[in-house]
């Protein structure tokens, strides 16, 4: 009698349990799961147990006179979705107690049993808005971040809060310049070729039909490739997923085929200058080359530079002719000259032997940081039909009179509002700004699609990507 007795409390706890805790809802399933998770849909066990809620509401339901304990079910959620879903936490060292139990509560948001076709990764405005609408309710400090967020409009959002900050970057750079034909301003004179580079290079950089009296025409693929995260382990894991982010730029990849570190000495059979390492290594391979450059009878000037603004390094070209030629007799005199290549781009406090030191080992703030937005994600692969210039117009040669900004002097990235036209509600009308035939082949599909609708567009092959492997055409 007794064990029936306690059982008919349980079935009555467990009653009310079932109707106050999940407002009448069943708790069997609801639906086929997505299709993510087909392949186990038959296979309960591996994400629920009993007594264990797993449903949106299991941070608030707690009667552990029948077992429920709503800690242990928070953690239950978290486990068995991170067997497979290795993402890190939503700044959960900042929170509130109460808020740390919703933040691991993965199906707050990512609601399973709706269906083959449910997208899980779209998360609804209202659930991000329930911690954002007041985030001092939730950090257990001030938040330095927008506290009143209930909408991705600029309005009800904000700028991008990376994009209201200085340029981190302290490398100078110009964009616009790189981006014009042969490097130079419309009418000067001294434009990069094909034939200045070294020949095992040109190939990379050559446009179908070019010969190598050809000026060299860069675009974004010429330096940016896309990759997975490089930002390092303390990201979520899903950012190494390729395409994500741009890999890094490194001098040697990217810029020595142009801007080879010349001493003055350098011929095209000497080592060139290494770039960032101590400057007792670069003295004693300038030495070298200034002696061998002598004794095999192959010292020479630099050949001449025709532009307008000095650029770093004169590259392995030979000298005009009829150029007098005559070696550079001095280590000091060109270590001067290679400094003077290294101001063309970075701050004297930047090539100094401590600093390059500190690069070396990581114990420095990289020079061009691996990603601009700090607190969001952004997904170049997803993207990969829009032109860049559509984010990046800021990057491209003007037509105007002004000289466009150079890179370490603005951030390069297009604010929130070239974002909402396409992420807006489907049943908003499309913007005024993105009806133009220009902006839509920047877009590279109807902008009259809201965000809901872009699933239905057509799968994006290789083919779309630019010649280079990363640029977007």
């Amino acid at each position: 009698m007794l064990c029936i007795a306690v059982g008919g409390i349980a079935a009555v706890l467990y009653a009310c349990f079932v109707i106050a805790g999940s407002a009448g809802k069943s708790h069997l399933s609801t639906g086929p799961v997505a299709l993510a998770h087909a392949s186990f849909e038959n296979d309960c066990k591996l994400c629920h147990l009993d007594f264990t809620p797993i449903s949106s509401e299991a941070s608030s339901i707690d009667v552990q006179p029948i077992g429920v304990n709503a800690t242990k079910s928070i953690q239950h959620i978290e486990t068995a979705c991170q067997a497979c879903h290795q993402v890190g936490n939503h700044y959960r060292e900042t929170m509130q107690a109460e808020a740390k139990l919703v933040d691991q509560n993965c199906a707050g948001c990512h609601v399973d049993h709706q269906g083959r076709d449910h997208n899980l990764s779209l998360v609804a405005n209202d659930r991000c808005a329930s911690c954002h609408a007041n985030l001092s309710s939730v950090c257990s400090a001030t938040p330095t971040v927008n506290s009143n967020v209930v909408a991705f409009t600029k309005a009800k959002h904000g700028d991008f809060a990376s994009l209201q900050k200085p340029d981190p970057g302290v490398v100078k750079f110009d964009h616009a310049q790189h981006m014009r034909l042969g490097q130079v301003d419309a009418g000067q004179r001294g434009e990069m070729t094909l034939a200045m580079l070294d020949e095992s290079l040109r190939d990379r950089y050559r446009i179908d039909g070019q010969d190598d009296s050809a000026a060299i025409q860069l675009d974004c693929g010429s330096c940016h490739q896309m990759a997975g995260n490089p930002s390092g382990a303390d990201t979520m894991a899903s950012d190494g997923e390729l395409g994500r982010y741009m890999a890094p730029v490194s001098f040697e990849q990217h810029c020595s085929a142009c801007h080879a570190m010349n001493s003055g000495a350098a011929t095209a059979d000497t080592t060139p200058v290494p770039h960032a390492v101590p400057w007792s290594k670069v003295d004693l391979l300038l030495a070298a080359t200034i002696d061998g450059v002598r004794a095999t009878g192959q010292a020479r000037l630099p050949r001449g530079d025709a532009r307008d603004v000095a650029v770093p390094g004169e590259g392995l070209g030979k000298p005009a002719t009829g150029q007098s030629v005559s070696p550079i007799v001095d280590v000091r005199l060109a270590r001067e000259r290679v400094q003077s290549q290294c101001l063309k781009c970075h701050d004297e406090t930047s090539i100094t032997d401590e600093a390059i030191r500190a690069s070396l080992g990581n114990q420095s703030t990289e020079m061009i940081p691996p990603r601009w937005f700090q607190h969001g994600i952004y997904d170049h692969a997803a993207h990969r039909r829009i032109d860049c210039k559509y984010c990046h117009e800021a990057a491209y040669p003007s037509d105007t009179a002004a000289k466009p900004a150079t890179d370490q002097d603005v951030v390069m990235i297009a604010g929130i509002e070239s974002c909402t036209g396409c992420h807006r509600d489907s049943e908003l009308p499309t913007p005024t700004s993105l009806t133009s035939a220009e902006t839509e082949s920047l877009l590279g599909w109807p902008a009259d699609l809201g965000f809901g609708s872009l699933h239905a567009l057509p799968s994006i092959s290789s083919a779309g990507r630019g010649d280079k492997g990363g640029a977007m055409k």
